[in-house]
């Protein structure tokens, strides 16, 4: 049954009959019934097509249809199907479809799409079938038509428009089934990842605690603050960003204040908000030029307020995520610092179904508003970037990217604008 929409059907004994059989798994007497064809246009019925083998592929809808394409001879798959394996079937789906459809023959596809070759015939019996079930349902476009030309198709990559479409609950059902927080890790006998993560082995740098007792006075207002910033990428060479700074905007923005268990799930108390107070993202500082502070690739250890050595800074992956960070940056130079922001995705996946990567995703926002109006009250130039390097994070960490990636960037350094602003 599809959600969420709803049909009108036909009142009386009639519609009742009808609605009992399906619902028993059973067949209406007329299989062109006009309540029968109601519910299967309107997406409210699940189909099978089989034969003496067998039940070949199911059509389960998602919504209603859409009109049937045209230009039949000229159909081929469209650029936003997905086929995956499950269970031994395939499942196709497509974020641009009315239905997913199971299929439990494989060679049905190849003759659905591709009859043999140097045949001119089209594809018959169950094969025929799953073609006209893959047209109707929109899984068939024509190469050269809208998907090809228009601007609300071509603005979406087939990758992203999935995961819109399969992060969010959209025609699949309710909150709990399937989606949303429903502790599956839990009930797959899965342990809990911890909210501290493994330690790295390098030399560990303790960071001065910031003493708050002036900074109202100083700082002004929230309003002032937000409409102050600026993103800034070029840095004040001549005065560079300080250890104190840097360990002052680390303090206010991720340290971990608290951790409380429940139910054997550690959650953290933090200066941010995070989804699910699990709080699964992590800072690297890649410090090129640090005021009392040796360059290197660092890990922020946010419940001890310490840095911990990762990597030097001539490790050839880290340099490359500098040079990543230079071109997104479009300055082409190097930061004073680099923060690269990394995910535990455990910490939130255990919990979230179908949605724990887009949480990822939102807390990586939440974190660089942090960021970046706390630069903006320090007067320290801050940038968010749209890009990362994943590999090189894997590279340089040794981290399973199964289990901990890299998910951001940030860059940080002294601020060029403040040094004009007290030079006037």
């Amino acid at each position: 049954m599809a959600w969420p929409h709803h049909v009108s059907l036909p009142s009386g004994a009639s519609t009742a009959e009808v609605v009992a059989r399906l619902a028993g798994a059973g067949q209406p007497a007329d299989a062109e019934d006009q309540v029968t064809e109601l519910l299967r246009q309107g997406g409210w019925l699940d189909e099978e097509f089989a034969d003496d083998r067998g039940v070949a592929f199911v059509v389960r809808p998602l919504r209603a249809r859409g009109p049937a394409p045209g230009a039949e001879g000229r159909l081929d798959l469209s650029r936003y199907a997905v086929i995956r394996a499950e269970h031994g079937a395939l499942i196709l789906e497509s974020p641009v479809a009315s239905a997913e459809i199971t299929l439990h023959r494989r060679e049905l596809l190849t003759a659905a799409l591709d009859p043999a070759p140097g045949s001119t015939s089209a594809p018959r019996g169950l094969a025929a079938a799953l073609r006209e079930q893959l047209a109707l349902a929109g899984f068939l476009a024509d190469p050269e038509g809208e998907q090809a030309q228009e601007l609300r198709y071509r603005q979406w990559s087939p990758h992203e428009l999935l995961f819109h479409d399969r992060s969010r609950l959209g025609y699949r059902g309710y909150v709990g089934d399937g989606f949303g927080g429903t502790w599956w890790g839990r009930a797959a006998g899965f342990a809990p990842e911890p909210a501290a993560p493994p330690p790295y082995p390098g030399a560990r740098i303790g960071l001065a605690v910031p003493d708050f007792a002036d900074r109202r006075l100083s700082e002004g207002s929230y309003f002032e603050v937000a409409e102050g910033r600026r993103s800034e990428r070029e840095h004040d060479e001549e005065s560079p960003i300080s250890v104190d700074q840097l360990g002052e905007l680390l303090y206010r923005t991720a340290r971990v204040r608290r951790v409380h268990e429940e139910d054997g799930v550690e959650f953290v108390d933090s200066p941010r908000p995070s989804g699910g107070a699990v709080y699964e993202l992590e800072l690297y500082p890649v410090v090129d030029r640090c005021a009392g502070l040796d360059s290197g690739f660092y890990h922020y250890d946010a419940h001890r307020h310490e840095l911990e050595l990762v990597q030097p800074l001539a490790h050839h992956a880290v340099r490359r995520m500098l040079r990543v960070a230079s071109q997104g940056s479009t300055t082409g130079a190097f930061p004073q610092v680099l923060l690269v922001v990394a995910a535990r995705v455990g910490r939130v996946m255990w919990k979230y179904e179908g949605m724990g990567y887009a949480v990822v995703l939102k807390n990586t926002g939440v974190l660089y508003h942090a960021l970046a109006g706390t630069c903006s009250a320090m007067g320290l130039a801050g940038c968010p970037l749209g890009t990362d390097d994943a590999v090189a994070f894997t590279e340089a960490t040794g981290r399973d990217p199964l289990v901990e990636v890299s998910v951001g960037q940030f860059v940080v350094g002294s601020s060029l604008r403040r040094r004009g602003e007290q030079g006037r």
